[in-house]
């Protein structure tokens, strides 16, 4: 299950530029009180980025050159908000960082559509917030809510002038709604731990209007790029359906939407740790029409290839708490359970009950258990007294160069924590094990260890 808030941030943070042929100019300019840095920045996803110094006073200044209108991010650093840009805007912005969201005021040229979204932002926060009571709420609720929130943000909407932006902010809170719905079910089954739950045939209407070939709004609304997304690649990990999947992908007439599925699948769907990444594989390989994305899948799967189950695991040779040197190879007749983690990282000390409990009732069967920090050589100390102050047992490692040691590089790990399985022949049984809070995890182990 995908974490809920990482999702709900990125649906209220909905990135929307519109397409401009000529560039133009903005004017940008305000006041940041009790600021976090010494600048502010201006940027957008499809790669503009501005930085803008304060002055003593705290104020900025500037002139954009832009070539899209559309949703921005301004950032002090630590806290972001969107804005809307446009032609000849020329906005004046005020923020006091104490109360980042509530403060925010726009003043000039464009200053209308931009305090919406600063009103938009704040019933979704009050209402929604991180989703949990939403998706955890019972079908009648959710819908209750949903609707309520929308015509708010439509009573809003209706007090502006700018026909332009009020039809795309109109798309905007459409598309997010569906994409709510979308979500539903899986997310109430898992709040409300019913595995079984089904919504109804009624709930789900709604998606019945939805359009999944709009190319402009591909590029567009991340909301619905989501969807199209969902729709497309519903059946992509099916065995049974991965050939049809990428057939009917590779068959969308609107090149934008095919490739940016495709990158989809590229970046998600063909990794290590999927089962049925050879298939994909086969598959893409088969249906691909262009040479340019034959060779990104070819070099994708090249990358992965030597991290699939049963190839050689990458070895490491790293110090313990005690300066004494381990390597994978001493421990050749054992499974392999590495944590790979570090004494900053939350969800990383999250799950340390968890590996104790693990390593006391595995205790004696053929499994070591090693964990490898990739904290940084000035955190060294902490590590070891944390180690030491947590009881930390088994093989208790420090990565030579952190994310820069070659056994995290040849694991291409990206984030942690992350967990790893090797065989007694020190073979791979899952570059992407499952965490020691999953109870699944139990199961794999008295299976292998039969």
């Amino acid at each position: 299950m995908k974490n809920i808030i990482v999702l709900l941030i990125i649906i209220s943070s909905q990135i929307v530029t519109y397409s401009q042929t000529n560039s133009f100019v903005v004017e940008v300019l305000g006041e940041i009180i009790n600021p976090n840095f010494k600048s502010v920045t201006i940027s957008n996803e499809n790669g503009y980025k501005k930085t803008i110094e304060l002055n003593e006073e705290a104020e900025f200044s500037d002139t954009l050159v832009l070539n899209t209108s559309g949703i921005y991010s301004f950032s002090d650093g630590r806290e972001s908000t969107l804005m809307y840009l446009d032609k000849k805007y020329v906005l004046n912005i005020t923020i006091d960082t104490k109360q980042f969201d509530e403060t925010i005021k726009y003043e000039g040229v464009g200053a209308e559509n931009n305090n919406f979204l600063v009103k938009k932002y704040l019933i979704n926060e009050q209402e929604i917030g991180d989703g949990y009571s939403l998706f955890a709420a019972e079908e009648e609720e959710f819908t209750k809510t949903q609707e309520d929130v929308n015509n708010k943000y439509f009573a809003l909407l209706k007090e502006l002038k700018d026909d332009k932006f009020v039809k795309f902010q109109t798309k905007d809170i459409l598309y997010n709604y569906y994409l709510y719905i979308s979500l539903y079910g899986d997310y109430h089954a898992y709040l409300s731990k019913n595995a079984d739950f089904k919504v109804s045939k009624e709930f789900l209407k709604p998606l019945e209007n939805i359009d999944y070939n709009i190319e402009f709004d591909y590029a567009n609304f991340k909301s619905y790029k989501i969807l199209v997304n969902q729709y497309y690649l519903k059946n992509i990990n099916d065995a049974e359906k991965i050939d049809e999947s990428i057939k009917k992908i590779t068959a969308i007439e609107s090149s934008v939407i095919k490739e940016g599925i495709l990158t989809e699948v590229v970046n998600n769907e063909l990794t290590s740790s999927n089962e049925n990444t050879i298939d994909i594989y086969n598959a893409l390989r088969k249906y691909c029409t262009t040479d340019a994305n034959k060779t990104i899948v070819e070099n994708k799967y090249n990358q992965l290839k030597k991290l699939l189950k049963g190839q050689p695991s990458p070895k490491f040779a790293y110090k313990d708490v005690n300066d004494k040197l381990v390597k994978l190879d001493d421990l050749k007749g054992n499974y392999v359970y590495i944590d790979v983690w570090a004494t900053w990282c939350s969800p990383c000390l999250g799950e340390i009950p968890h590996l104790k409990k693990l390593e006391k009732d595995y205790h004696g069967k053929n499994i070591a258990f090693v964990s490898i920090s990739v904290d940084n050589s000035k955190a060294y100390d902490k590590w070891k007294q944390m180690v030491k102050d947590k009881e930390l047992e088994g093989y208790q490692l420090f990565a030579d160069k952190s994310w820069a040691s070659d056994f995290v590089k040849a694991y291409q790990i990206k984030g942690i924590p992350t967990f790893i399985l090797i065989d007694p022949k020190g073979n791979i049984v899952s570059s992407s094990a499952m965490r020691p809070s999953n109870p699944e995890l139990r199961k794999q182990f008295d299976l292998l260890l039969k």
